[in-house]
């Protein structure tokens, strides 16, 4: 019996191959993963920060998204210094440059995420339904009524029930 122990090239392509396909089909599944979780969550900041950029409010949501611009597009320096251009005029009294620059930090994002037919006049539209408008504007007069209240009352008299009155 005489046996062949001769490796061919072909035999080693085959082993490097058997063994390393695994190997690298795993790392393109990751690295494609994390470049999917990287642009849902760039997705998910600009529809929080779209849906709510002409509130009056700022809810919680996008308090938070504001303060994740840093860590989310850290890849994207345009972006970053539009927000920190930003930042530095929410403290300032200039609301016509601030409107401006918050529609240019918007348009910047949705650049970044592919999304180049979104003009500065679609950001700068958005509705409100009248109620909305309706209800902001009674809960604000209840709010200054009641302080107004609160403060010009000296204190309250409390009076002391009998508890035969019960």
């Amino acid at each position: 019996m005489n046996l062949d122990l001769t490796v061919k090239v072909t035999d080693i392509v085959m082993i490097f191959a058997v063994l390393l396909g695994p190997i690298f089909a795993v790392c393109i599944t990751i690295w494609a993963q994390q470049r999917n979780d990287k642009r849902s969550a760039k997705l998910q900041l600009f529809i929080t920060l779209m849906s709510e950029r002409k509130s009056v409010n700022v809810s919680n949501a996008r308090a938070n998204a504001l303060n994740n611009i840093d860590v989310i597009f850290s890849d994207n320096e345009k972006v970053t210094s539009i927000w920190h251009k930003y930042y530095s005029l929410l403290s300032q009294s200039n609301h016509e440059e601030r409107g401006h620059t918050w529609n240019e930090l918007l348009s910047s994002m949705a650049k970044d995420l592919g999304i180049s037919n979104l003009s500065l006049t679609d950001i700068d539209k958005f509705y409100t339904p009248q109620a909305h408008v309706d209800n902001y504007e009674f809960q604000q007069s209840v709010n200054n009524e009641l302080l107004r209240v609160l403060k010009n009352t000296e204190h309250f008299v409390v009076e002391k029930r009998n508890d035969i009155d019960r």
